[in-house]
């Protein structure tokens, strides 16, 4: 009885110590996360801006300084299905696996384990404009547009689906 009891104990103590982490442990915004979670995480971070719902948009959008953020999600209330960056006005900040500054800017707005599997991926092909890399966690498109770069996350099983969907749209017409 007492190896029993001793067991409960250390069972308790080791649950009450992960709830613990989990409660201090800040959320991250990214895909598969309700919405609601990701709004109370963009309030946490001061790079990011305020986020507003656009219905035509399917999602959440931003701005503040040269930074824009935005998060898709098919519902005002669903579950993200990507989200992304685009800094413009910085040639210093270009989205690449190698540039300091961009891995930087992603750390200080989610986290250095995603930093890190970005910054560890590897390319998987080029579309149009975009770059496709997949990490150990997530994948990632990359693009240089007018006036600045961008980047987005997605889930990894989502990857194949987007570049089949980029190459379909490279020789038919595709509301973006």
């Amino acid at each position: 009885m007492r190896n029993s009891n001793k067991f409960n104990l250390f069972t308790l103590a080791a649950l009450s110590s992960l709830a613990v982490v989990f409660a201090v442990t800040p959320a991250n915004a990214l895909p598969g996360q309700n919405i609601n979670t990701v709004i109370k995480w963009a309030k946490t971070k001061p790079k990011l801006p305020r986020l507003t719902y656009s219905s035509e948009a399917h999602g959440y959008s931003g701005t503040k300084g040269n930074l824009y953020f935005y998060v898709d999600v098919p519902s005002e209330e669903g579950t993200i299905t990507k989200e992304g960056i685009t800094v413009s006005g910085d040639s210093s900040i270009k989205f690449t696996t190698k540039n300091a500054k961009a891995v930087k800017l992603i750390q200080a707005i989610y986290n250095a384990n995603i930093a890190n599997d970005f910054s560890q991926s590897r390319r998987i092909t080029k579309v149009g404009r975009d770059h496709y890399y997949k990490g150990q966690k997530y994948a990632y498109i990359l693009a240089e547009v007018q006036g600045g770069s961008a980047f987005q996350i997605i889930n990894l099983k989502q990857l194949q689906e987007e570049i089949d969907n980029a190459k379909y749209c490279q020789t038919h017409q595709c509301d973006l």
